[in-house]
């Protein structure tokens, strides 16, 4: 399951740099930044591709020093599971 986690550049350099090194520390770094605009509001961050574990370790960091981060990294989880299903 392919997990895709969205995040404004500032929470994404938040997350980030909470993260022990190794392997979630590669997660961050395969994100990509976006730039797009919804009703003329323009959004600036990064999406997280990742895998089901990768997003787990991340939503643990975030509920222990991003507490604002992990609605958006659960939303992701669940957007995923539910795309999973739908396909099987």
């Amino acid at each position: 399951m392919e997990i895709f986690i969205k995040l404004a550049s500032r929470e994404f350099e938040q997350l980030r740099s909470k993260l022990p090194a190794g392997s979630h520390n590669q997660t961050m770094d395969r994100a990509t930044r976006i730039e797009h605009s919804v009703d003329g509001v323009l959004f600036e961050g990064y999406t997280i591709p990742c895998g089901e574990r990768d997003a787990r370790k991340l939503l643990e960091t975030a509920a222990k020093y991003c507490p604002e981060v992990v609605s958006k990294i659960q939303e992701a989880i669940r957007l995923a599971e539910s795309d999973t299903r739908r396909r099987s």
